[in-house]
């Protein structure tokens, strides 16, 4: 008697392979590259020249203001990075429509769940990192200004410092999320990009709006949410929001974006 065996097609890789092969393809891309590691550099350079040129845009210089208020100010160099890295997140993804890889790509993970969270996993991660280091330059290039000014510099284990620091680096994670996010529901990078730059213009369109409703709307952004985990109070916003409805509103944001990304992924061919 013969036994005949059938054996099936390959298993579709886990979530930890999903991963692996995302973060390999972030790294694929040459300009994508090139710009994620160009993040802090950027940090460091935008928070000099916002330092630099406080007294001539605000009208009072660094010598007249608390040395917090220069940490807060060298930090926009952290927004800087963060829209450098949303933009190489929204390339990664849009890309693979632009060149048809999206095709092999869902061949090989099949389910395309496992596949986006693979690949959210994989931004998430390099740019939390790249986040942390930019705001980390943005921190140090401003601190250095006021040490080469002869001026008092802030206390690096100042709890308020640490905060500020610390919800500066969570900018580039989360919009470059939304990026990815949104350059799927586009199919394409510039889709990615002009969606998450229109979240992250959204506080300051809001703030403009009359006073009644302004409040409530800003509290339900996620550009509130980021300012009140680092300890700010965003334009036009009465008061920060507690640390935990800021980050369940940042929650609520990041999988409203993925959900839309699965929605569109789930529905349309690649």
């Amino acid at each position: 008697m013969t036994t005949t065996t059938t054996t099936g097609g390959a298993p579709a890789p886990g979530a930890t392979a999903a991963s692996a092969a995302e973060w390999a393809k972030l790294w694929t891309l040459r300009s994508t590259r090139t710009a994620m590691a160009a993040a802090p550099v950027v940090a460091a350079a935008a928070a000099a020249v916002f330092c630099v040129t406080m007294a001539a845009t605000t009208g009072v210089g660094p010598a007249d203001r608390p040395a917090f208020d220069v940490v807060t100010t060298s930090l926009l160099g952290a927004d800087a990075a963060a829209v450098v890295l949303l933009a190489a997140s929204a390339a990664s993804a849009g890309s693979e429509y632009a060149t048809g890889m999206i095709r092999g790509t869902l061949a090989a993970t099949p389910r395309r769940g496992r596949f986006l969270l693979g690949r959210a996993a994989a931004v998430g991660a390099a740019t939390l990192g790249l986040g942390a280091l930019s705001a980390l330059a943005a921190f140090a290039t401003g601190q250095f200004v006021l040490f080469s000014s002869g001026l008092p510099v802030a206390a690096p284990g100042d709890p308020q410092v640490v905060r500020a620091v610390a919800g500066a680096a969570l900018m580039a994670p989360f919009y470059s999320l939304a990026a990815t996010s949104l350059a799927v529901v586009a199919r394409s990078t510039t889709g990615g990009v002009v969606g998450a730059l229109s979240l992250l213009a959204l506080p300051t369109l809001v703030s403009w709006g009359p006073v009644s409703w302004r409040g409530v709307l800003l509290a339900c952004l996620p550009g509130e949410a980021l300012h009140s985990l680092a300890g700010l109070t965003a334009p036009g916003a009465a008061s920060p929001l507690p640390p935990v409805a800021a980050g369940a509103v940042l929650s609520a944001w990041t999988v409203l974006l993925l959900g839309a990304a699965w929605t569109a992924l789930s529905r349309r061919d690649a």
